[in-house]
């Protein structure tokens, strides 16, 4: 029944409708609004989400068959993790200049190829924000290093050991595990 009501759905009709009622909190990076939410039964709800101007980016860095992640702390969930190299887009950059950029900042790498591979968001509950993942391949190191008030390591991972890494729940943000799987899905089929 389900479906059938979803069929019957022009793809321009939204079944919930947003007004913004008031920003909260705003700074250079995202701001927080209050929403007022008519819902598909016509009941409203208040939400408070957060707002992303920019999309951001995820590079998936390649070398043969290994990935490079960078390790970093992370005060929010007060944990220390693997991920993919990440970051904003400012407003005067491409996302694939953005993705350069991130690239080198976090990894002390540039590659010579860099192609779009997806686009994920990471937590679509409560946030817009849009991560454009890349795929990064023929990697050399620069004479720039990586940045250490971000990232306290960067390790190249065969197959196994991000097949273990993600077993034992070592990359724990959506952001990186959603690419990540995405590749080695792709290389199974």
């Amino acid at each position: 029944m389900t479906s059938k009501r979803m069929s019957q759905r022009s793809s321009d009709e939204r079944p919930w409708k947003a007004t913004v009622i008031d920003v909260l909190e705003q700074n250079p990076y995202f701001s927080v609004l209050l929403q007022d939410v008519t819902v598909n039964d016509g009941s409203k709800r208040t939400y408070y989400t957060i707002h992303f101007e920019r999309p951001a980016v995820g590079i998936v860095a390649k070398r043969g068959d290994d990935v490079l992640l960078v390790r970093q702390y992370r005060f929010i969930v007060d944990e220390y993790v693997w991920a993919i190299p990440s970051g904003g887009v400012m407003a005067s950059e491409s996302l694939r200049e953005a993705a350069l950029r991130e690239l080198t900042e976090e990894t002390g790498y540039a590659c010579r190829s860099l192609e779009p591979f997806m686009y994920c968001y990471a937590s679509y509950g409560c946030s817009n924000q849009r991560y454009e993942i890349f795929v990064a391949d023929d990697l050399y190191e620069t004479e720039i290093a990586f940045d250490a008030t971000e990232v306290l390591d960067v390790r190249w991972f065969s197959r196994a050991e991000l097949r273990d890494l993600i077993d034992r729940n070592g990359i724990v943000d959506n952001l990186s595990l959603s690419p990540l799987l995405n590749l080695l899905l792709r290389e199974k089929l």
